[in-house]
């Protein structure tokens, strides 16, 4: 981390503290993580003890997929219960059509885990959980604050030239198909339809600007899929086969080392230690 990224985190850090809130942010396709923007801690949920305690796959759908695809629709924060029960508000990450990510501001409790799923949490769950505050009163002076946040941070990554590499506003739309639609069975006809284009120029469109063809892109977007769940999941290659767009966990460990040089297991062990 650079010593304006260290700034970045310092302001961060000092945000947290004057509200008494926890700050989490998460991108849409891994392009943070990789640049280092942020400490570990500042790119997970799991440094909240009731988000750590019974953290599965389903954890990293709602706040990393289901979250991702809201804010691909909205522009304003809003409040988010997930399926533990807890709430956060989501402010998205954006400037002009092009969706970053997510900021993630404050954890209270919300209400009971889903229906069916209480057997699955762990008694230090329900401990951390009955430890937070439910929604506080000024809820809605907090909502205009994240939205402040994130558009602060979001002018610093363009300042400092940091999102520079990241596709335009068609690139986004390509992106945006591929990440919303990869988990199922879709190819070069499915994207062409839905940019309105002819199968030939859909084609050159993604070697344009992403540098390699639409089944090389999409199977870099199942890998990046799959290195969130193995990163933060316990949850078997079989069920992140599933969750991904691979046929087997078998399809998944070969075209995973294809792309990272590791098996998805040695890929584990790096980004959970």
């Amino acid at each position: 981390m650079d010593e304006g990224n260290g700034r970045l985190e310092e302001a961060l850090a000092a945000l947290e503290r004057e509200l008494a809130l926890p700050v989490t942010v998460i991108d849409n396709a891994f392009f943070l993580n990789r640049k280092n923007i942020f400490e570990h801690n500042r790119r997970s949920h799991r440094k909240n003890p009731a988000c750590e305690a019974g953290f599965c796959e389903r954890c990293v759908r709602h706040c990393r997929y289901a979250m991702n695809s809201r804010c691909g629709r909205e522009s304003r924060p809003f409040l988010a219960v997930c399926w533990k029960g807890l709430a956060q508000i989501v402010a998205p990450l954006r400037h002009g059509n092009i969706h970053y990510g997510m900021l993630y501001l404050g954890l209270w409790r919300a209400g009971e885990p889903e229906k069916g799923t209480e057997a699955e949490l762990p008694p230090e769950f329900f401990r951390s959980r009955d430890e937070l505050a439910p929604p506080p009163e000024r809820l809605p002076e907090l909502l205009p604050l994240a939205r402040l946040c994130a558009d602060g941070l979001v002018m610093h990554l363009l300042r400092t030239r940091l999102l520079d590499t990241v596709p335009d506003e068609r690139g986004a739309r390509i992106a945006a198909f591929l990440r919303e639609r990869c988990a199922g069975p879709i190819g070069l006809d499915d994207l062409a339809t839905e940019l309105g284009l002819s199968r030939s120029r859909t084609s050159f469109a993604v070697k344009k600007l992403f540098g390699e063809s639409f089944s090389r892109r999409l199977q870099a977007e199942r890998v990046e899929r799959a290195q969130h769940y193995l990163a933060g999941s316990r949850a078997n290659l079989r069920r992140i086969a599933e969750e991904c767009g691979f046929s087997d966990e078998f399809h998944l460990s070969r075209v995973f080392k294809e792309h990272t040089g590791l098996t998805p297991s040695e890929f584990r062990r790096r980004h959970q230690q």
